[in-house]
């Protein structure tokens, strides 16, 4: 695999799984996609009803939060992955093992679960 493609599909995996702090909601921690996804949710909201209030802060605190965290975690892959020479399909493979294994094991910390504080991959994402 070209080296652009490593470094595309790693931040993706991490995008997708790597556990974060998340500003609003109080203390959790969740996937950067997760935190974008509740920032269309809150601009979805300020578009039908207004970004009065709390609505227009919450858009931009979670897309904010989200689009810091993408560009920090892909100035780390793109540094990761050109350190790992000639090992980084290993480096993409050994990715996809950790994506799995987040699906089962309860790795996050979601501030708005009831049931469980302690969640999966496959629970973050209802």
């Amino acid at each position: 695999m070209s080296v652009g493609s490593v470094r595309f599909w790693l931040w993706i995996a991490l995008l997708l799984a790597l556990p974060v702090p998340i500003w609003l909601l109080g203390p959790g921690q969740v996937p950067v996609l997760h935190i974008l996804e509740l920032g269309f949710v809150a601009i979805a909201f300020g578009v039908a009803e207004g970004f009065r209030g709390v609505v227009g802060g919450a858009a931009a605190i979670f897309a904010g939060q989200a689009l810091v965290y993408a560009a920090i975690l892909y100035a780390l892959v793109a540094l990761l992955v050109r350190a790992m020479g000639r090992f980084r399909t290993q480096l993409l493979a050994f990715a996809a093992l950790l994506l799995v294994a987040a699906c089962f094991a309860r790795v996050y910390h979601s501030p708005y679960h009831a049931r469980t504080a302690q969640v999966t991959l496959l629970e973050v994402y209802p």
